[in-house]
């Protein structure tokens, strides 16, 4: 009984904590908790309007992330308002070139998905320590008497 709940605890623990990450299938940018899919459309300089926002994290793996990051500009890219656009449609977004590709808000981006994982695997987690307790206590009761 010893052996299987060592066993047990050391598959446990062999589980990734992290879904296998992959590559985006689109070019994007997270700005105010929504995505914007970058398009190959350039917005001509006088058009730019006030920064919005900046990257805040660059990653190329799938996954999700809090903040404004992109899977395709480094951290620290700006984001811009286009004159007489509202930045909940579109925004441009300043590439390294010193051009700016105009990028349209594909809906709400849902960064909660990573803190219900964490959460599930923390329960999960203590859950599984509170069994292994309770059956060692358990045991130790059974053998005193």
């Amino acid at each position: 009984m010893k052996r299987t709940i060592i066993l047990g605890i050391i598959a446990f623990l062999l589980i990734p904590f992290q879904i296998a990450s992959a590559d985006w299938a689109s070019r994007f940018v997270v700005y105010s908790n929504d995505i914007y899919e970058l398009t190959d459309e350039s917005v001509i300089p006088n058009e730019i309007g006030k920064k919005v926002g900046e990257v805040t994290r660059y990653s190329d793996h799938e996954g999700t992330y809090r903040g404004n990051f992109s899977n395709t500009f480094p951290k620290g890219t700006a984001y811009f308002s286009i004159k007489d656009i509202d930045p909940k449609e579109v925004i441009a977004v300043k590439t390294i070139e010193n051009t700016y590709l105009k990028a349209m808000n594909k809906g709400h981006y849902d960064n909660d998905l990573l803190e219900k994982q964490y959460r599930y695997w923390s329960y999960l987690l203590i859950g599984v320590l509170i069994l292994v307790i309770s059956i060692l206590i358990i045991r130790r009761q059974k053998r005193t008497t």
